[in-house]
C-alpha cells in the first residue's frame, strides 16, 4: 500500500504524539522507587492506567492508519503493564522505550512521504 500525503500526515501526527507520551511514561516509571511507601501504589496504578490508554491509542492508530507498526507498539505496551504490575519498574521503563522503535518507524515512513511532497 502506498501512503498518500493526507494519510501520511495523520500517521505522522499519531506517531509523534505517541512518541512524546511514551518517553514521558518511561521516565515516570523510574520515579516510582524513589517515592514514599504510601505514594507508590497510587503512582503505580496511575501509570498502569496511562499505559493502558496509550496501548489503546496505539491500537486505534493502527486501525485508523493501517500501519501495523502501531499494533506492534501496543503489544509492547501491554508487556509494560505486566512488568509494572509485578513492580519491575526499571524493566517497565526499558520496555516502554522499546515501544518507540515501531512508532519511530511509522513516523519515518510518514515523514518520507510528507517530505517528498514538500510538506516537511
Amino acid at each position: 500500500m502506498t501512503l498518500q500525503a493526507k494519510d501520511a500526515l495523520t500517521q505522522y501526527h499519531f506517531a509523534e504524539r505517541l512518541k512524546l507520551d511514551i518517553m514521558m511514561l518511561a521516565h515516570q516509571f523510574l520515579t516510582i522507587p524513589s517515592l514514599k511507601k504510601e505514594e507508590k501504589a497510587g503512582a503505580k496504578r496511575m501509570l498502569i492506567n496511562i499505559t493502558e490508554a496509550l496501548a489503546a491509542d496505539s491500537k486505534a492508530a493502527a486501525s485508523f492508519t493501517g500501519s501495523e507498526e502501531f499494533g506492534k507498539a501496543a503489544d509492547v505496551l501491554y508487556e509494560v503493564i505486566s512488568l509494572a504490575e509485578s513492580n519491575q519498574f526499571g524493566l517497565a521503563s526499558e520496555k516502554a522505550g522499546e515501544a518507540m522503535v515501531p512508532i519511530t518507524t511509522a513516523a519515518a515512513t510518514a515523514w518520507e512521504v510528507l517530505h517528498s511532497h514538500g510538506l516537511l
